[in-house]
């Protein structure tokens, strides 16, 4: 993995846990130093270990899933999609 695709990705994930730690932060009732550390201390460690859990089943599971990694990636996104036009489509808020 080059410099360019680390960049996007964490990027990526600093957009995630900003996102989740502004919903949480306006959830709090009172905002303290102590629950703020223990927050950040969670976002932490999560951001940090979910990489490398998918890191770790990727390079165990590869050769297990190469010759379908393409379509499992197919029907991941189809699948997203479909939810995505049936929520659309949907009356319900």
């Amino acid at each position: 993995m080059g410099l360019l695709e680390l960049f996007i990705l964490a990027v990526g994930l600093s957009m995630d846990a900003f996102a989740v730690s502004i919903c949480k932060g306006l959830a709090l009732p009172k905002i303290n130093l102590k629950s703020a550390g223990i927050v950040g201390l969670w976002f932490g460690a999560f951001q940090a270990l979910m990489p490398l859990i998918g890191y770790l089943l990727g390079v165990n599971f590869r050769s297990y899933i190469v010759s379908i990694d393409h379509w499992i990636a197919f029907i991941l996104l189809a699948l997203i999609g479909a939810n995505m036009i049936k929520e659309a489509l949907s009356d319900d808020d």
